[in-house]
């Protein structure tokens, strides 16, 4: 189904649904509108059950009125989308991103940008940016700023500014290079100890903090630069490079989490192991963005805690899985040879493997999210974009797939990257479901996803806040393609 087959005028809208849908109902009866998404399944995220035959009527990139088709007058001038047959889901949101592509390339100048159109083009109309390249406060509202102008295809970006970390501690001083390691602590030793270590200079959008007021100060900036959450690396690894790095205490977590809580703001920690993940919860922080993968793993008890404080998961399942098939046309499709080429270096692959060998058997991951599923843990959808192998926007599908694998029904893992990924960031007002009010983040898919979620493949509308996107242009942008 594309675009040209679907965008239809308001006079032929009887030849769609009946003249019955252009005048059963009042005028008054229904707001005005800029687009109808006509006749659609609506599966709208709130565990009800598919509607059939409705009209979604959108205005100033919200949604206005949902109904049967014969409760809906088509207001004069709106855009008509037929959804006949199809399925409408809301967007995707990916609640763990960076702005990276996933491939061992020299960064492109334009990565971000490229990034974010893939983003768009798999549906993904939501993310939530965790720092590190292009994630800085400044950074962010940029981004945010030409998306409103125009000049920017992007999901609509919630960010957390650049997160927070110990000096000699992850990512500065575990993943990046040791000329990022020798310019940072350089920046340190000229920034009084009660300062945040902005590295931002570096175009990193991470701070390193020594003191809890240096924190303070961090959660300060952030909340004044308009940012929707914080976020912290308690861990001491992770295990591939080294479980000796400085872990961040408890004491420390606690006062981030008491100076955010002033502005607003949740607090989540990155975290690869069951102690950080106890030293989380006791600092009292709102979730953690990634799953913990070292042995031992956490068990039912503190899984039944996790629940019973509404603590989130972002489990991050993607990046621990095996790669996926390169040659996966849904992904090759947004890919560049360059990029495939890259990933398939041996001396590439051979940095990489330990990120699948130093934890514990990923059945045995899949297992623990059974267990957070089965005592209530509220799940949600996240990839860590930009890490080998995770590519933008498709990486949220695999996702989907994996926590079906681990034991949650396809409503369970799509209500993980729509409603309660809302609900994570306290936007379940704005996004998340399909009901009058929210933002208009639509998907129209060709096949049921819950008879089976890989049906959220079958993707051939994305609307992001009332537009319908042109996802040709955006695949131009995105710079993939056999």
């Amino acid at each position: 189904m594309t675009l040209r087959l679907i965008a239809l005028s308001v006079l032929a809208l009887g030849t769609l649904a009946g003249d019955g849908c252009t005048a059963s109902a009042p005028a008054s009866a229904t707001p005005p509108a800029d687009l109808v998404v006509l006749g659609g399944t609506v599966i709208d995220g709130t565990g009800a059950s598919p509607r059939s035959g409705t009209a979604i009527v959108i205005r100033d990139g919200r949604i206005a009125a949902i109904a049967p088709l014969e409760e809906v007058r088509i207001p004069e001038g709106a855009e008509v989308l037929d959804a006949a047959g199809k399925y409408v889901i809301p967007g995707l949101a990916d609640m763990h991103v960076h702005f990276g592509l996933g491939a061992p390339l020299p960064r492109w100048p334009d990565e971000t940008e490229r990034v974010l159109a893939r983003q768009l083009y798999y549906g993904v109309t939501t993310i939530l940016q965790l720092g590190a390249t292009d994630g800085s406060t400044d950074a962010i509202l940029a981004l945010r700023e030409r998306r409103e102008a125009g000049s920017l295809r992007s999901p609509y970006i919630y960010g957390t500014g650049g997160h927070l970390t110990l000096q000699g501690s992850h990512p500065v001083y575990t993943i990046l290079p040791p000329s990022i390691r020798k310019t940072a602590d350089e920046l340190a030793a000229g920034t009084p100890r009660d300062e945040p270590v902005d590295l931002y200079p570096l175009g990193l959008g991470i701070s390193l903090v020594r003191t809890e007021e240096a924190a303070r100060k961090a959660v300060r900036e952030r909340a004044k630069g308009g940012m929707d959450a914080i976020k912290i690396t308690v861990e001491s690894g992770p295990t591939p490079f080294g479980d000796d790095h400085p872990q961040m205490s408890v004491a420390m977590i606690r006062t981030i989490v008491e100076e955010a809580a002033h502005h607003g703001l949740a607090v989540f920690a990155h975290v690869s192991s069951r102690d950080e993940l106890e030293a989380t919860l006791e600092g009292g922080a709102a979730g953690v963005v990634h799953a913990p993968q070292n042995e031992p793993l956490p068990d039912a008890e503190l899984a039944a805690e996790m629940a019973e404080r509404g603590f989130f998961m972002v489990p991050t399942l993607s990046l621990f899985a095996d790669p996926p098939d390169r040659s996966d046309p849904f992904l090759r499709v947004s890919v560049s040879e360059d990029e495939m080429s890259a990933l398939s270096r041996p001396d590439f692959l051979a940095r990489v493997r330990p990120r699948w060998d130093c934890c514990a058997p990923f059945d045995d991951l899949l297992g623990t999210i059974a267990m957070y599923r089965e005592h209530g843990v509220p799940l949600v959808v996240g990839t860590d974009t930009g890490n080998p192998y995770v590519f933008p926007g498709y990486n949220v599908h695999r996702e989907l797939e994996l926590l079906v694998r681990a034991g949650l029904t396809p409503g369970e893992a799509l209500a993980a990257a729509t409603r309660v990924a809302a609900e994570m960031i306290g936007a379940e007002e704005d996004f998340g479901t399909i009901e009058p009010g929210k933002r208009a983040d639509l998907l129209v898919l060709g096949a049921n996803p819950l008879d089976d979620i890989r049906n959220t493949r079958s993707l051939e509308v994305v609307i992001s806040e009332g537009e319908v996107i042109d996802r040709e242009v955006l695949g131009e942008l995105g710079g993939g393609g056999p």
